[in-house]
Order: C-alpha cells, then sequence, then structure tokens
C-alpha cells in the first residue's frame, strides 16, 4: 500500500513486515498507548504557544503600519499572504484529524471529539493499526496532504533567502517528504512511513506534530520578515543633542532662537563632510564644484573652522556623505550662515535633548562672558527641580511626559536681564532588552547557555549608565517524551534547577524565556520582550 509497484521479493518482504508489525501491535501495552495521549496534549500546548507567540509579532506589524505603511507595507502583506497559507494548512490538518477520528471511532465518536476539544485518551482504537492505511493511503488524503505541504515548503523558502542558512536548514529538515528506500530495494513513500501500520492513537500525534512543524515554520517566516522592516536603515551607535541657533551671536536687545534635535551617527563608520560649493545632478544626487574641504570626522562630528575677520553674516555648506547598507553612498547637502557680532546666550545639554524621568539629567548652561555666578536658572512652569551640581546642572522631571521650559537670566549692570530659555521634552527610559550571555534570540552553543549566571537587562545604545534588575522570568522548553516542561523563577539567577534544565536540552532544542520583568531606577517595573533560543 502506498509503495508503488513492487517486485515480487519486495511483496514477500511487505507481507512480511506488515505480519510482524501486526503481531508487534497485539503487544503494545496500555502505557505505551497511554504515552501517545501525554504526547499529543504536549503537542497541542505548543501549538497554543506557537499561536500567541505569532499574533504577537502580527499585532507589533499592524502598530509599525500605523506608524510608516510605505515602509511597513510590503512586509506586512508578506507576512499577511503567508498567514493565510499558515492557516489553511493548518486547516486542513484539523479536518484531517476530526475525519480520521470520525472513521476509527465511529459511534464513539463524540466521546471523541467535543467541539473544538479533543478527549483522545477515549478513543475505542488506539491501538487499531488498519486506519490509517484506509483513511491516507487508499483513500488518498496522505497524497494530498504531502502535496499541501511542499506548497508550504516553496513557498516559505521563496520568502527566505538562501544567505539565512540556519532558516532554510530549519524549513527543508522539518518539511521533508521525501520517499525511503530502504536496504532491500523498496521505496516507502512519505504518506506511507508517516501514516501506515502503527497504532490509530499515533496517527493522531503524527497530525499534531505536524501542526506543531508549520507553527514553528510560521514563527521562522514572520519574525524574518519584521525584521527586514529596518534592514535597510542606517544603522547608528550613538545619539547626541544639537543645538543649531538662528544666528551664532545675538545683539543685546534682540531674539535669541534656537533649533534642537537629536542626533543619531555610527561610531563605526565616518562619513565624509565635503565643505564647498555643491551641484544637484538629479533626485538626491549631488557633487562638487570647484575647490572644496575635507574635514576630518570624530565621533560622527566634523569640525570647521574660520577665522572671522570681519563682521557681518557669513554663509558656507557642503555635502554629508555617507554610504548605505547595501553599498551605495547617499549625499545630504546643508546650508548656513554665521553672524560676527557680540556674543550671547549658549545653552548645551551634555547628554540629549530630552530629559528622562525619575533619573538626575545633567545639562550645561552658560552665557559668554558672564561669570556663573552671575547666571540664574529656573524651570518658571514647574514639572521639574534644577539644582547646581559642579559646573553644571542637574533636572529631574517630576511628570512622565510633556515638557520642561529651562530658563535663563544673567545679572548685567547690577540687573537681572532674560537671556532666553530652552525647551525640553519628557520622556520614560526606554525599556531594556533582555539577554543572556550578550544573545537576546537566534541559535546558542550549549556550552555558551549552559556558564550562563542568568538574565542581564541591557538598555542598548542609551545616553546614560543605568542598571536594571530582573525580579522574575519563566523558562519553558520541550523535555523528552515531547513533554513541555515550564520553570517559574523570581530574580534573575539561574538556580541548579534551571542550569539542570539547559544541561539536558539535546541539539537543536528549543528555549524559551518569558513572563520576564525588570525594574530600573526609577522605579518603574517594565516587562520585557521574550528570549528564544535554538541550541545547538
Amino acid at each position: 500500500m502506498g509503495h508503488g509497484k513492487e517486485t515480487p521479493r519486495q511483496q514477500m518482504i511487505g507481507l512480511m513486515y506488515l505480519f510482524l508489525t501486526c503481531m508487534l501491535a497485539l503487544n503494545v501495552s496500555k502505557d505505551v498507548l497511554d504515552s501517545f495521549v501525554l504526547v499529543s496534549e504536549s503537542l497541542n500546548k505548543t501549538v497554543e504557544n506557537y499561536k500567541t507567540k505569532n499574533q504577537k509579532v502580527y499585532d507589533e506589524f499592524e502598530k509599525q503600519l500605523t506608524i510608516n505603511e510605505n515602509k511597513v507595507r510590503p512586509w506586512k502583506d508578506k507576512a499577511d499572504g503567508f498567514k493565510e497559507l499558515t492557516d489553511s494548512l493548518y486547516n486542513l490538518i484539523e479536518n484531517y484529524k476530526k475525519g480520521f477520528l470520525t472513521l476509527a471511532e465511529n459511534s464513539n465518536v463524540e466521546n471523541v471529539i467535543k467541539g473544538d476539544r479533543y478527549v483522545i485518551d477515549s478513543m475505542n482504537s488506539k491501538d487499531n493499526i488498519d486506519f490509517g492505511g484506509q483513511y491516507f493511503i487508499l483513500e488518498g488524503r496522505g497524497e494530498i496532504l504531502k502535496g499541501k505541504l511542499n506548497e508550504y515548503k516553496d513557498a516559505a523558502l521563496a520568502l527566505i533567502p538562501e544567505s539565512e542558512i540556519s532558516i532554510v536548514d530549519g524549513i527543508k529538515g522539518t518539511l521533508n517528504t521525501d520517499s525511503h528506500t530502504d536496504k532491500e530495494g523498496a521505496i516507502h513513500t512519505w504518506e506511507a512511513r508517516t501514516f501506515e501500520h502503527i497504532p490509530a492513537v499515533a496517527d493522531i500525534v503524527m497530525l499534531d506534530k505536524l501542526k506543531t512543524d508549520i507553527k514553528n515554520i510560521e514563527t521562522d517566516v514572520i519574525n524574518y520578515l519584521f525584521k527586514q522592516i529596518s534592514a535597510g536603515d542606517f544603522k547608528f551607535n550613538a545619539l547626541s543633542a544639537t543645538v543649531i541657533p538662528n544666528s551664532n551671536y545675538v545683539m543685546r536687545g534682540n531674539e535669541y532662537t534656537a533649533t534642537i534635535f537629536l542626533a543619531a551617527f555610527d561610531s563605526t563608520q565616518a562619513p565624509e563632510i565635503l565643505v564647498g560649493s555643491y551641484k544637484k545632478n538629479g533626485p538626491e544626487n549631488y557633487e562638487m564644484v570647484g575647490a572644496y574641504e575635507t574635514l576630518t570626522v570624530t565621533g560622527g562630528k566634523g569640525v570647521y573652522k574660520k577665522v572671522a575677520s570681519s563682521l557681518g553674516e557669513r554663509k558656507w555648506g557642503g555635502l554629508i556623505r555617507i554610504p548605505r547598507p547595501d553599498g551605495t553612498v547617499s549625499s545630504y547637502p546643508f546650508e548656513e550662515a554665521y553672524q560676527v557680532a557680540e556674543p550671547s546666550l549658549v545653552i548645551s545639554p551634555t547628554k540629549m535633548n530630552v530629559f528622562y524621568y525619575g533619573i538626575e539629567n545633567p545639562v550645561a548652561i552658560s552665557v559668554p562672558g558672564i561669570p556663573s555666578d552671575k547666571i540664574k536658572v529656573s524651570i518658571p512652569d514647574g514639572g521639574a527641580t534644577i539644582k547646581k551640581v559642579g559646573n553644571g546642572y542637574e533636572v529631574k522631571p517630576t511628570k512622565r511626559s510633556g515638557t520642561v521650559n529651562v530658563a535663563v537670566a544673567a545679572e548685567i549692570d547690577g540687573k537681572a536681564k532674560s537671556m532666553g530659555s530652552m525647551l525640553f521634552r519628557i520622556k520614560t527610559i526606554p525599556e531594556p532588552k533582555a539577554k543572556v550571555m550578550g544573545y537576546s534570540s537566534g541559535t546558542i552553543e550549549k556550552a555558551v547557555l549552559s556558564a550562563a549566571n542568568g538574565i542581564q537587562a541591557d538598555l542598548e545604545d542609551f545616553v546614560f549608565d543605568l542598571k536594571f534588575k530582573i525580579t522574575k522570568y519563566t523558562v519553558t522548553t520541550v523535555v523528552s517524551g515531547g513533554m513541555t516542561k515550564e520553570i517559574a523563577k523570581k530574580g534573575g539567577t539561574f538556580d541548579a534547577e534551571v542550569k539542570t534544565l539547559i544541561k539536558g536540552l539535546k541539539n537543536n532544542a528549543r528555549l524559551t524565556i518569558e513572563d520576564i520583568e525588570a525594574v530600573g531606577p526609577d522605579g518603574v517595573p517594565r516587562s520585557l520582550s521574550p528570549i528564544v533560543f535554538k541550541v545547538k
């Protein structure tokens, strides 16, 4: 059955194999059959976990779409299309499961199928080895299912480039439906090896395993697609607050204004800054003309120096060139002007142009030509406290959002004169990323994971050196026999129980650390994103 045309010798071997299998089936103990029930329950719990985690990714797609539709839409459409394929295949397997149980249980099926719930332990035909061959081989459903699995595999591989070796190999290995040739030369199809001559309860387990496999692949594919939203973005690993006044110097009595923004740069790859005249050759295509100066770049910034030999406005500009992730070079023109005149107010935040709730934010404030003891700094509208610390100031917001206006006055000729003010935004400290041995997800060597002492909360690329404490976490994995093992812990340390679980992981096992909570210096508890490892 299901093997194609066979020689007389192969037919004889097949009959002997069938006879021996039947004899073995007669001796299958109740304990062994009951173990299949436990495996089925464990697999279905794993499927539900995958559903929950995958839905979080789809929800995040929706969230990002509202932020930048043009950027997110192509990847979300691919994810939605793959979800439709996954749901279609998943529903086909579910229908086959119900159909198989209806055939195998007959009048007892109402005790086994109760709505969307299955009571596998109530099966009367657990040990029957004939129904699998009838339903999946003779009636052709196994071949149909194999074709759908191959279509699903091809669709998944079409979304993942060959360079993603781990994901590609995982898809190919998980959905391998190739036929098998034994030592005698007999060909055994995938559907025959999967469903034929095994107890009916084992057929159910095989269907549950297939549901787990496709949900696992769905997880890998949609997580890859989500990462592609920002794959073409410039990668910056440092931030800098920038204040650009409308003029470097202002005459006394005139108004001083400034544009404040947060600048990001890559400390590992400096841009090229050219000062001089330029022309535009097309959309986003610029080139320098005539003589120009190339600035030395340090920390993402180039310093332009020019001796101010006369009063008045001086204009200058140029291009900033930076390589893109795809190897092309983008050019950004800039133009600036400065006034040669008497000095006025300069305010420069030492960290960034925002204040973070719950911590002391250092700010440097000065007025050129005015001694520091003649400068008065205040926050007239409230929302924060400010105090003098060393040569600068520290601002601590008392509210979680909104703005804080920092006003500066100077004593000139015995009278207090307003020197302007600056508006700062209030933000909460960003969410840290949970890591183990520096890894936040993906493939990890078992030896590295075994050496870990616990979970750390890493505040990536943040301007303040703040420490977060892990207060709890839960470790989940599938152990021997297909059972799901779940351990909940307080704090962030891997104790003996967790380390024992890690040491017992097999190759390619998946370890999930979720329900992670951390508390920072602002005292606000935060739920961190889960960590999913594939152990090798």
